[in-house]
C-alpha cells in the first residue's frame, strides 16, 4: 500500500527518519484526509504549547482540540 501510517523525524539537513512512537509529531495518511496529531508538549519541556499558537500551511489550517487533552489534532483533505 501506498499510504502507510508512519512516524517521521526530520534529520539535520531534511533526511526524513522513522522514529518510534515517543515523536511528537505524527501524520495519518487516509483514503480522503491527513490527519496530524501534535503533543502539547512538543519540546519534552513539560511546557504545553497552546492549541492556538500552532497552524498547519499557508492557509492556518485551524487545529481540533479537546480542553482535557494532551494533543492538538488538523484534519486536512488532501486537495486543500
Amino acid at each position: 500500500e501506498l499510504c502507510n501510517p508512519q512516524t517521521l523525524w526530520l534529520l539535520p539537513g531534511g533526511t526524513p527518519t522513522p522514529v518510534g512512537s515517543s515523536s511528537p509529531v505524527k501524520v495519518e495518511c487516509l483514503e480522503a484526509e491527513l490527519v496530524v496529531t501534535v503533543s502539547r508538549d512538543l519540546f519534552g519541556t513539560g511546557k504545553l504549547v497552546q492549541p492556538g499558537d500552532l497552524t498547519l500551511g499557508s492557509e492556518g489550517c485551524q487545529p481540533r482540540v479537546s480542553v482535557d487533552t494532551d494533543v492538538v489534532r488538523f484534519n486536512a483533505q488532501l486537495h486543500e
